[in-house]
C-alpha cells in the first residue's frame, strides 16, 4: 500500500497493484476482497517467511493481521469521512500451528466495531490446503486524517 491511507476510491485492482510496493510488497500479499465489511487477502509462504526452525515467523502473521484490518477500518472510515484513513493502536495475535514453506495462508478480516474514531477488527488466518486456523488477531485501530499523522 501506499503511504497514504485508501479513500473510497480505492478499488482492489488498485490495492493489489498498491500492495506490490513497500512493505506489502515485501510480504507479498494479494487481495481478493476489499470492503468496509470484508477484507480477504492470501500470502504464498516462501524461504524470506521462515524463522530458523523452518516454520512461518510469527511476526508474519502480526504484519499480515495488521495490513488486512487496516484496509478495512480505513475503507470503512472513509464512508463516514472521505479522505479518513486509519492506523492501529494494539495487535494481539495468537500463533495456533505451525505453516511452512510452500503452504498458502488466507487471512480474513471482519469488523468487530467500527466506529468514527475507533475500530476492532477480528482476522483468521487459515491454510487455504485445509481450512484449519494458523492464527488469530484482534487489531484496533484509530481513525485519522493522513495530515494529522
Amino acid at each position: 500500500m501506499s503511504e497514504q491511507p485508501p479513500g473510497p476510491e480505492l478499488t482492489l485492482q488498485a490495492l493489489t497493484e498498491s500492495a506490490a510496493t513497500g512493505f506489502n510488497g515485501a510480504l507479498g500479499l494479494e487481495f481478493e476482497e476489499a470492503s468496509p465489511e470484508r477484507v480477504v487477502a492470501r500470502l504464498r509462504i516462501g524461504p524470506q517467511h521462515l524463522q530458523p526452525y523452518g516454520v512461518v515467523h510469527g511476526g508474519v502473521y502480526a504484519s499480515l493481521a495488521e495490513t488486512v484490518a487496516s484496509v478495512g477500518a480505513a475503507l470503512s472510515a472513509a464512508r463516514h469521512d472521505p479522505g479518513s484513513g486509519a492506523v492501529g493502536l494494539e495487535n494481539h495475535t495468537t500463533f495456533l500451528r505451525t505453516a511452512r514453506a510452500g503452504a498458502e495462508v488466507v487471512a480474513e478480516a471482519l469488523p468487530q466495531h467500527a466506529g468514527r474514531r475507533t475500530q476492532s477488527w477480528r482476522v483468521a488466518m487459515r491454510d487455504a490446503g485445509d481450512g484449519r486456523e494458523l492464527a488469530v488477531a484482534n487489531v484496533r485501530l484509530i481513525v485519522v486524517r493522513p495530515d494529522s499523522i
